[in-house]
């Protein structure tokens, strides 16, 4: 038997026995993981306080996507025993064994631990989102959410050469130059849109990094400048947003979205790595907290309330080495 957690109500797990998975259940193109560390999100947390799970003994509930894990069976070009980074199939990475497609997976390089390899997969995403904006040395940008995303976005815009101001109702001013920011604004969004932003003409960029909600979207729009971008990167709970569309028009202003395309998975994930060969110290800064996966609730619940000095947390599987 191994162990699964499932999502049993809103932020509430409990851990299960479950037979492990036959290698035979694996399609073309899939590998069988062993869990050993995993990077708690926030889009997990939204989906996991709406406690979507499915009754029964599988694992199956809203649990956590991104994973580094030891290959232990394989249908693909990824082989056993490899240690890969990257996402999990339908979210469910709670538990000790876990299938998922191999193209969704990298890897991890060598000089990283378990721990340090799992923030491979965010910043892979912030990295394929920018390199769809073009050239962005000299842009003035905004990053509204200065949580573990809006800090990768922060960092990854300053290496392109842009200015970064970043606004949260965290006081992230101890992190502000670990990440690139020129300017940490301890506000929420709606306050500091509200005043004007920066007190300019706008924002060239604007990156909503918090989601689930309308307002953060509305902010972003009223801080950005003529012939802006807003790059909405934030999770939406809701099908339907309304957005101030004359002001979008008025000041014609583009609206960009999107996740990473699962083909191009493993690819982000290549140039992620690459990054982290130039800023490896980043990643000491950005894990905060490791807690051994048994203490997946604390860390759901510590991750639902975010706080200073706290961004990313990890689960680590016990017994693995690589703490922070």
């Amino acid at each position: 038997m191994t162990w699964a957690y499932r999502l049993d109500g809103p932020l509430h797990f409990t851990q299960h026995d479950v037979e492990m998975p036959s290698d035979d259940t694996l399609v073309d193109g899939q590998v069988l993981l062993r869990f050993l560390a995993g990077g708690v999100c926030g889009s997990d947390i939204a989906r996991c306080l709406d406690g979507a799970g499915r009754s029964g003994p599988q694992p199956d509930g809203w649990s956590l996507h991104e994973i580094v894990g030891e290959v232990v069976a394989t249908r693909s070009d990824l082989k056993v025993g490899s240690r890969v980074v990257g996402w999990v199939a339908n979210t469910c990475g709670l538990r000790e064994y876990v299938p998922t497609a191999a193209t969704m997976l990298l890897e991890v390089p060598a000089d990283l631990d378990d721990v340090h390899a799992a923030p491979l997969q965010p910043l892979a995403c912030v990295l394929h989102a920018l390199s769809k904006l073009g050239d962005l040395s000299g842009a003035r940008t905004a990053v509204i959410g200065l949580g573990p995303i809006g800090l990768l976005f922060s960092h990854a815009l300053k290496d392109r050469g842009a200015s970064v101001v970043g606004v949260d109702r965290i006081d992230r001013s101890d992190v502000a130059a670990d990440f690139g920011l020129d300017n940490a604004v301890h506000s929420t969004s709606r306050s500091w849109a509200r005043a004007g932003g920066d007190g300019g003409d706008g924002f060239d960029l604007v990156v909503e990094a918090v989601g689930h909600q309308v307002g953060t979207m509305d902010d972003a729009i009223a801080v950005a400048a003529p012939g802006g971008t807003v790059l909405y990167f934030g999770n939406p709970d809701d099908d339907y947003y309304p957005i101030r569309f004359g002001t979008m028009m008025d000041r014609n202003l583009t609206l960009r979205a999107g996740r990473t395309p699962r083909d191009a998975r493993r690819e982000a994930l290549r140039i992620a790595a690459d990054y982290i060969t130039r800023y490896r110290g980043l990643l000491d800064r950005y894990v905060t907290h490791v807690l051994r996966v048994d203490g997946a609730q604390t860390a759901f619940e510590m991750a639902s309330r975010p706080a200073p000095g706290q961004l990313k947390i990890v689960l680590q599987n016990a017994g693995r080495s690589g703490a922070a």
